[in-house]
């Protein structure tokens, strides 16, 4: 059952939690997504997992919730989540831009973070986007006709029409404001060096189709304590096409 909870600047963001134990899983979406995204990885991993997944402000069902918009705020409102239900050190799980705050998270406040599990995940150097790359998500930010267009480019070929009006659906519940803010946020990350000091152990998911290569040099290879895996076959958005492969990486991890 969705609730909600306060930030220390009184917004009211939305969240699910199901199961209960240590550690708890806080799973963290990435641009233009919300809870929902989650929700067979979720499923898969089982009632007995400990789990809660989060609307990030400008998104989802979360609301009264204004700027800044960026991976800074966005983690210090996970932060306001964990005291708020005193979860304890989690397992932060987040994908793609999710990934980046789930790092930032782990710079800002250690003590939080019991582990990290990145998935698809933007670096914390920024996204290395061309200038034309950048033109491009600028305008699917303030175009919801170019939204479908961007998110097939983000799951298996040819795209699953199911799929992708999900993902669609989902990506329309994030403010124009919201979805431009952040992702100059996350483009422009630069605390790729602090993260060289998280002590947490990692484990980093990328797909095969999703410049692995550049993830390894540009992540895993500044993490102190990490596990690298691929999956084969598998795009950006794995969580949503491969949920029981994701869910049993996850099992195996935390």
């Amino acid at each position: 059952m969705m609730e909600r909870f306060h930030t220390g600047d009184g917004a009211e963001l939305a969240f699910v939690e199901q199961g209960s134990g240590s550690p708890a899983l806080l799973f963290v979406h990435g641009w233009q997504g919300d809870h929902t995204v989650w929700d067979r990885v979720v499923d898969a991993l089982g009632p007995q997992r400990h789990t809660v997944a989060i609307d990030l402000r400008g998104g989802g069902a979360s609301r009264l919730a204004p700027g800044p918009y960026r991976i800074e705020r966005f983690a210090a409102d996970l932060r306001d989540l964990v005291a708020a239900r005193d979860l304890g050190p989690v397992v932060v799980v987040g994908h793609s831009m999710g990934a980046t705050v789930a790092l930032r998270l782990a710079v800002d406040s250690p003590e939080l973070v019991r582990g990290l599990i990145l998935i698809a995940p933007v670096p914390a150097s920024g996204g290395a986007y061309s200038e034309k790359g950048l033109a491009y998500l600028r305008g699917v930010a303030r175009d919801e006709n170019a939204v479908r267009a961007w998110l097939a480019r983000t799951v298996e070929q040819p795209p699953d029409e199911a799929t992708l009006d999900r993902l669609n659906a989902v990506a329309a519940k994030m403010t124009r404001d919201a979805a431009l803010e952040s992702f100059e946020s996350f483009a422009h990350a630069d605390f790729a060096e602090r993260t060289r000091a998280i002590a947490a152990p990692a484990l980093v998911v990328a797909s095969e189709h999703d410049a692995p290569d550049a993830c390894e040099r540009r992540v895993v290879s500044l993490l102190p304590n990490v596990t690298f895996v691929t999956l084969r076959d598998a795009a950006h958005y794995a969580i949503v096409e491969r949920p029981d492969e994701i869910a049993a990486t996850i099992r195996s991890f935390a």
